[in-house]
């Protein structure tokens, strides 16, 4: 990334050492010719903490009767929530 007509010596200071040394995992520095930075993220980590989050909101007394009384509620096109309703919940 280049910033233009902003010359800060921290800048110029991470563009120097940053073209003349990298630093190994095993803590041996070599010469490298490119200039690049490595980010990681641990999606799976994340992924598992919703799902256990998901999982711990999940009410597991729904009975028979409540899931034949919400069916009956939304048959065809009947929806007893407004639109306005659904929208801001899915948004927050």
């Amino acid at each position: 990334m280049e910033i233009r007509n902003l010359n800060v010596n921290s800048i110029n200071a991470y563009k120097k050492l940053a073209k003349t040394t990298a630093v190994k995992k095993n803590g041996e520095s070599v010469k490298n010719s490119v200039n690049t930075d490595k980010v990681e993220f641990d999606f799976g980590r994340y992924l598992e903490s919703a799902k256990a989050n998901a999982a711990s909101r999940v009410d597991n007394s729904a009975s028979e009767e409540r899931l034949a009384a919400l069916a009956k509620q939304y048959a065809g096109d009947n929806c007893p929530v407004a639109a306005e309703d659904v929208a801001s919940s899915i948004l927050g």
